[in-house]
């Protein structure tokens, strides 16, 4: 699609170079601004102490001030190096995982895999590898919120409505060659896991709980009389406080002041609470929010056709409502300050009316965080499949035909194996009614190419990029059995599983719009008279229902059929070569049966010594 793109292990690799080696500079000078703020805060203690309960009087106390206003410039600067060094992280990250995605096999080992949305009763997604180890979504995602991985597991799922279908395809077409807009997207949605997305295993937290406490009313803010007190109370302490050093007031005048504040600290904990444990974590998720929305719009600026990014952002002005969202937060961060924080809290009443402040903003913009979580999560599936289409120069995006039950493709291939080893094949107009019946020997590429068509016909119809030349198709449903397993929890073998998977296929093909179906080794787990028997009954049947589709045999006898269904039926093969005692396969797809198979080559070749049969 994109053959002229620079992309490739050493493209990706020499980014992430750069990026390592602006990190390890950060990560020094963060050394050493946090060895002055030690020193600073010594300084501040030490001239404090002296200056209340020694000799140095009014100018401990100036030392003590100048050195606390030294420490706070001092955190400022250093969380300014650390939000820095954190960025060069993430860069290095994401172009680290880009590589893995080139590099042959390597994306296996990257961490998110959707194995979370498994589903062994989906009508394809197990049997074509969308979810799990080794998976399709392994491959495709640079999702790193919880919902943008919802919304790309949902699209690999169930095909996109005709409308949807062209505006994905344009907007994948869009972000496919900007791969700037795409990695800086993605750099910033790891930052909701926080420093450097927190770690190779991370696991996208789901902000459901934050939703509902955005969608909610407010705990706090009801507490009128206790809000009145936490007003005033500082206040008074400070003038209490200024009382006492002046000698006007007695000392003990101050530890009352504060005990009434502990106390307001105490009533107000329960709300306070909540509201942190809501918000607290999805901290991370909330500080990137803003800026993930802002570089949507500015692209949408300087690129008309992603319109449909913001649609579901509404009238709202979510970038400034995220802002100050984003400074009521870092309010917050205050708690993290250790040393500080104790006193700055019982002095100030610091967490009540910080979160008098947030309770404020859910009451404002609350009820439209949910559409702004969504549209973040819509831009990282596209940016998946945008980033396949990149990387892959050989991919297309699937034309949809109006007419009912057709399938064609040219150059089909396999999206994980990589390029230089995936093998081509081409699959003339398939209509309804009509299918390929496929033979071939062992490990000649049948189960192969049947996930082939299967992922090109689920990603064509996801609006994603589809590893072929050329795919042209109708609307269909994809139904498949071809990965069947025995339960031994609910006293089922493999062979009852698979009739009952054949069941729901059967049932599919007869109620739905038109399906393909795909068979693996139909019936495998019976003897050959009643796999033969049961197979041509439940061939014609799917036929008859106008569905269409492929399905793999080792069963020669399947091949010769008669009547209707030889007239339904294409035949097809792979087959091997042996050179030097040795199988080769070529993975062709080739018209006609296959004669003969492999079983006792491959027996020899693993050092089986099966008698050579004697004709």
């Amino acid at each position: 699609m994109n053959p002229s793109t620079p992309t490739g292990p050493d493209f990706y690799r020499e980014r992430a170079q750069r990026y390592a080696e602006q990190a390890a500079r950060f990560q020094r000078l963060s050394g050493r601004i946090s060895n002055l703020r030690g020193a600073a805060f010594a300084l501040f203690l030490v001239a404090g102490g002296l200056s209340l309960f020694g000799s140095w009087g009014w100018p401990g106390a100036v030392t003590s001030a100048l050195s606390l206003f030294g420490f706070v410039a001092l955190a400022l600067w250093h969380a300014r190096v650390i939000a820095a060094q954190d960025i060069s992280e993430r860069w290095l990250r994401v172009n680290g995982d880009a590589t893995d995605r080139v590099d042959g096999t390597a994306w296996h080992r990257l961490p998110n895999d959707g194995s979370q949305f498994r589903d062994s009763e989906h009508p394809y997604t197990d049997d074509l590898d969308l979810f799990g180890p080794g998976s399709l979504f392994l491959r495709l995602s640079v999702a790193h919120t919880y919902l943008g991985q919802a919304r790309l597991a949902d699209w690999l799922s169930r095909p996109a409505a005709a409308q949807e279908l062209e505006a994905r395809q344009a907007t994948v077409a869009s972000l496919s060659s900007d791969l700037e807009f795409r990695q800086r997207f993605e750099v910033l949605a790891l930052g909701t896991f926080g420093r450097a997305g927190a770690g190779s295993k991370d696991a996208a937290k789901d902000p459901e709980p934050l939703l509902r406490w955005a969608e909610g009313t407010p705990e706090l803010a009801r507490r009128k009389a206790l809000v009145l007190v936490a007003r005033l109370l500082p206040v008074v302490t400070a003038a209490v406080l200024l009382g006492s050093l002046l000698h006007h007031l007695p000392a003990w005048s101050v530890a009352v002041a504060l005990g009434a504040q502990g106390l307001v600290l105490f009533l107000a904990r329960p709300p306070v609470s909540r509201v942190l444990a809501a918000v607290g974590e999805a901290e991370g998720m909330l500080t990137q929010l803003g800026p993930l929305l802002g570089l949507i719009e500015d692209s949408v600026l300087h690129h008309p056709e992603r319109a449909s990014l913001v649609r579901l952002l509404g009238d709202q002005k979510a970038t400034l409502a995220l802002s100050s969202l984003s400074r009521i937060l870092g309010w917050f961060d205050l708690r993290h300050q250790g040393l500080v924080y104790p006193f700055v809290d019982l002095a100030l009443l610091w967490d009540v009316h910080c979160t008098l402040a947030l309770e404020g903003w859910q009451v404002r913009h609350g009820r439209y965080l949910r559409d702004w979580f969504g549209t973040v999560a819509e831009v990282e599936a596209l940016s998946s499949f945008a980033g396949f289409a990149y990387d892959e120069s050989d991919t297309c995006f699937a034309e949809i035909l109006d007419q009912d039950g057709t399938l064609s493709v040219l150059g089909l291939g396999h999206p994980l194996i990589p390029s230089d080893r995936r093998v081509r094949n081409d699959v003339d107009s398939l209509t309804s009614g009509h299918a390929l019946l496929v033979t071939g020997s062992n490990m000649s590429g049948k189960s192969t190419f049947l996930r082939s068509l299967g992922l090109a016909v689920v990603l064509g119809l996801a609006g994603a990029p589809v590893c072929a030349r050329r795919l042209r198709l109708s609307r269909l449903r994809v139904a498949t059995s071809m990965r069947v397993r025995d339960s031994l929890a609910e006293g089922i073998s493999s062979f009852y599983a698979e009739l009952l998977r054949l069941k729901a296929v059967l049932e599919a093909a007869r109620n739905q719009p038109t399906v393909l179906f795909l068979l693996d080794e139909l019936l495998h787990g019976t003897n050959s008279v009643e796999r033969q028997a049961g197979a041509r009954w439940l061939i014609g049947e799917l036929l008859e229902a106008r569905a269409l589709g492929a399905l793999s045999t080792h069963d020669q006898g399947l091949c010769d059929v008669e009547g209707e269904l030889a007239e339904r039926l294409e035949l097809c093969h792979f087959r091997e070569s042996v050179e030097d005692s040795r199988m080769k396969f070529d993975f062709r797809l080739r018209p006609g049966p296959v004669s003969g198979g492999n079983a006792l080559q491959l027996m020899r070749e693993l050092g089986l010594a099966v008698p050579v049969e004697r004709g």
